[in-house]
């Protein structure tokens, strides 16, 4: 576990001063989630801003909190509906949720969310109809390093999401004890986002984010 999750990329920097809870830097926007609500509230804005074609590619180990930051994302989508319980795709690898109701965000398009952690590279394209999704749905994809060259099709709105655990939560749950102690005790762990746009519609997007942000916190 400790080498799973230093073989994911380094998003942040953890030790530099916060002195808004948003910033945009010249390789993307950083964001601290000190709980598992600012991870979700954090998902549910980016909900607020997506359109069918986009696809959300969720980099970061174990626990960094990709399956958490998909719940709020989903949840948010569908407009909360009761009953409605997100799990992690890992061994169905592709979890759907369709509008039903016409109450979603952007109605009458579903939500994607894969995990690909037990495809080898280029398999997923067996399995789904990737061309469909990629223009008429909303994805979010756990584990992306699995696609291959090709798989998402140029001009796509892409938009990477990087998250990673602090010096100190990474501890946590690289010790398989204090991970169950922190879960039965429902402790949340300081996380970080890096948000780095491939798609020039989301580099419009992130920048509404960060005005609308810097407004909250004036």
């Amino acid at each position: 576990l400790p080498a799973l999750l230093a073989s994911r990329p380094s998003a942040i920097h953890v030790g530099r001063s916060i002195q808004c809870s948003l910033s945009t830097a010249a390789d993307g926007m950083w964001r601290p989630l000190p709980t598992v609500r600012d991870t979700q509230q954090l998902a549910a804005q980016l909900a607020a801003l997506c359109r069918a074609g986009d696809t959300l590619l969720l980099f970061g180990g174990y626990g960094s909190g990709k399956t958490c930051f998909a719940q709020g994302f989903i949840k948010a989508w569908l407009g909360e509906p009761d009953g409605l319980y997100v799990t992690s795709p890992s061994y169905l690898i592709d979890n759907t949720y369709p509008d039903e109701d016409g109450s979603a965000l952007q109605p009458g398009v579903t939500v994607h969310h894969m995990d690909l952690w037990r495809l080898p590279e280029g398999k997923v394209g067996q399995l789904v109809d990737l061309p469909h999704i990629f223009s008429e749905c909303v994805s979010l994809i756990e584990w992306p390093e699995r696609l291959v060259d090709g798989e998402i099709p140029a001009g796509a709105g892409v938009l990477e999401v990087h998250l990673r655990l602090d010096d100190e939560a990474a501890a946590v749950v690289a010790d398989p004890v204090a991970a169950a102690e922190a879960v039965e005790e429902g402790l949340d762990l300081q996380r970080w986002v890096r948000l780095v746009p491939r798609a020039h519609a989301w580099e419009q997007r992130l920048q509404t984010l960060s005005e609308m942000d810097g407004k909250r916190i004036q």
